[in-house]
């Protein structure tokens, strides 16, 4: 099993077993025992009783705003073929890569420092935080700023669009890095895609998720606003994808029938 797995597989268990997270690594070892082709059971208890050494911290959006999934119905992309390329890419132009994956990575941290401060004000400043998102909701973000009539309001609204400019940057360097490596991580029918939801009300970002290419797009919105989004990816035949996190991660009900059944299996 090749050990340099990708989100597809080490995000979704994690964030199922845990809780809305950033995750640096995913342990190879529980891969390793996974392709054993062992019994259910004893992989489960192999896992359970193995050393934990991934990292994980605990993250989330804001509230008040929604991340939509998007399927735009146009054939996927090959992520394996992708990665290969850009590696391809990497050792022929080590410089340059490297400067372009240091940009990406800034503008990356850049976006979560921004939603971690927009997490703070809402605990700290409640009620001009829920201002902000109401008014802005029903907004294009080149209006947000109008909506700044007091410090605390413009503190929310500059981080809503440091938020934004940072998206952009990641969209950037991550193009040019497909340009660079020849494969289409952020395709130009994407890019329009994404450019005409941000230019919707109430939308604070797009974007093309994982690896890239032409399997999904993303928008987060602030309020009630998803139905504006919904709306236009169904007229550009996206489909939205209506599902909503659960921050909870792996949970038993003591009502449930089968907790006794699971508890021994993994005993």
């Amino acid at each position: 099993m090749d050990p340099h797995v990708g989100t597809n597989i080490d995000k979704p268990p994690s964030s199922a077993s845990s809780f809305s997270l950033q995750l640096l690594l995913l342990p190879y070892s529980w891969l390793k025992v996974a392709a054993q082709a062992l019994p259910a059971p004893e992989v489960i208890s192999d896992i359970l009783n193995g050393n934990w050494d991934h990292e994980r911290t605990e993250f989330s959006l804001p509230p008040l705003m929604t991340l939509l999934p998007g399927e735009p119905g146009t054939g996927g992309s090959s992520t394996p073929s992708m990665v290969g390329a850009v590696k391809k890419w990497q050792k022929s132009d080590p410089q340059k890569s490297l400067d372009t994956w240091r940009r990406l990575s800034e503008a990356n941290s850049q976006l979560e420092i921004q939603l971690n401060f927009l997490s703070k004000l809402a605990k700290e400043q409640w009620d001009a935080y829920k201002s902000v998102i109401d008014s802005c909701s029903k907004l294009r973000s080149e209006k947000w700023i109008e909506q700044a009539s007091e410090p605390n309001k413009e503190a929310v609204i500059k981080a809503l669009l440091g938020a934004k400019e940072a998206m952009l940057g990641i969209r950037y360097h991550m193009r040019l890095m497909g340009e660079a490596a020849g494969v289409p991580i952020k395709p130009e029918s994407q890019t329009k895609l994404l450019d005409a939801t941000l230019n919707l009300e109430g939308v604070l970002l797009a974007g093309v998720p994982g690896a890239g290419g032409f399997d999904a797009v993303f928008a987060v919105t602030l309020g009630d606003s998803s139905s504006n989004v919904t709306k236009t990816w169904s007229s550009l035949n996206v489909l939205a994808l209506l599902v909503k996190e659960d921050p909870c991660g792996v949970s038993l009900e003591s009502a449930d029938p089968r907790t006794n059944e699971i508890t021994s299996a993994v005993s």
